[in-house]
């Protein structure tokens, strides 16, 4: 129910591995609303019975930094709620996250194998969301290092992510496998056809903030709005506020003051939207635009291909390795919105290469990225950890 990447891989991967008859729980620190399945349960908030030494831990942590006393009280809280599971279900393998690196506070209170998966490794996203390389940067990197080191076993996405862990954290990881990220393939009246679409809307799904580029997008979108009278932004995603230096900048204020006044009429910021809406206008827009400094292995990424949307993503991370450049989409150079718009032009007057690209884009996710092809690698991948003990 969350527009976010970490739980639509949870989603998908979860439906794929029930799909191949593996037993499988979900915990979050945060549910949304809606109903959910018996197998989502949420970590309880506030201290719970802690001992004597799980608190004096904590105060420790807390005083020396913000982000290890997140790390030890958000791990201790899952911990306990991964004991209580495992005492009912009798759990064979726990996977969790590098956020704040909880866990090494898990493997430190759960016995259970434990499996890190590098989603958003800090060492190599903060940078990119513009945070300065401060003490509360390298405590935070110290936390994931330790979290990484303790497990039992790492998975990653991709393997630009695992190689840079390596080489920030100085580790051989030989054992750590790439994974991709799954993503359920829409039915063929839920996809993208040019029939139906919108060719004067263009779509972005991300954060308002530095590592997805949205200055980059609206810069390049004010170029081409220049040329084109009658095209629109329609911009999906929280306004998470752009790191410029030793501030902070709103969407509203980025685009007061940085995008001309007469092109704002046709940008449409809609905030977060549930993924049932994301769907539908992928449907619609004649373009999808990832424009990120650093990706991982994006999800949006994956669900435009899936639908077929015609794509343009910026050459960084692991969206080299999903992308294939002129075949499933095209690539344009991260930060250059003078390419970025370029390549949106390109799109816009040749249709017929739009949807050439959205058909390969649907047939290459649907053979290599689909929860089926997913879970059974991750399942092979389990297997594989707990034969080694």
């Amino acid at each position: 129910h969350f527009p976010n990447g970490i739980a639509s891989y949870v989603a998908s991967v979860r439906r794929g591995l029930i799909a191949k008859g593996v037993e499988s729980y979900v915990v979050a620190s945060e549910l949304g609303d809606a109903d959910h399945d018996p197998g989502v349960s949420r970590v309880e908030p506030g201290g719970g019975d802690r001992s004597l030494r799980v608190r004096l831990i904590q105060r420790a942590a807390g005083t020396a930094s913000r982000y290890l006393g997140m790390q030890q009280d958000l791990g201790f809280r899952a911990a306990r709620a991964f004991d209580a599971l495992d005492r009912e279900h009798t759990l064979d393998l726990v996977e969790v996250e590098e956020t704040f690196g909880i866990g090494a506070v898990i493997r430190r209170e759960v016995r259970t194998p434990l499996v890190v998966r590098l989603h958003g490794p800090w060492c190599v996203v903060g940078p990119n969301l513009g945070h300065a390389k401060d003490k509360e940067f390298w405590v935070r990197c110290a936390a994931e290092y330790h979290a990484i080191r303790r497990a039992t076993a790492i998975s990653s996405p991709s393997l630009d992510a695992l190689n840079q862990v390596r080489a920030q954290y100085r580790m051989d990881l030989p054992d750590a496998q790439v994974i991709p990220n799954p993503v359920a393939i829409p039915s063929a009246e839920a996809r993208f056809s040019s029939a139906k679409a919108d060719l004067n809307t263009i779509l972005f799904v991300g954060r308002f903030d530095r590592v997805k580029g949205a200055d980059t997008l609206l810069q390049a979108f004010a170029r081409v709005a220049k040329q084109r009278r009658n095209i629109r932004l329609l911009f999906i995603g929280p306004d998470s506020r752009l790191i410029e230096g030793n501030r902070e900048v709103g969407f509203e204020e980025y685009l007061r003051d940085q995008v001309p006044s007469d092109v704002h009429s046709r940008i449409e910021f809609r905030g977060a939207r549930g993924v049932e809406e994301i769907a539908e206008e992928r449907q619609r827009a004649a373009i999808t635009i990832v424009s990120s400094r650093y990706e991982n292995f994006s999800v949006a990424v994956l669900e435009a291909m899936a639908a077929g949307s015609p794509l343009i993503v910026s050459r960084v991370g692991g969206l080299r390795e999903i992308v294939k450049d002129g075949e499933t989409g095209l690539f344009f150079e991260a930060e250059d919105a003078v390419d970025l718009a370029a390549k949106i032009e390109r799109l816009l007057a040749d249709r017929e290469l739009a949807a050439r690209l959205g058909e390969a884009a649907h047939l290459d996710v649907a053979s290599r990225f689909s929860e089926s092809v997913v879970a059974a690698q991750t399942h092979a991948f389990y297997e594989g950890v707990l034969s080694r003990g």
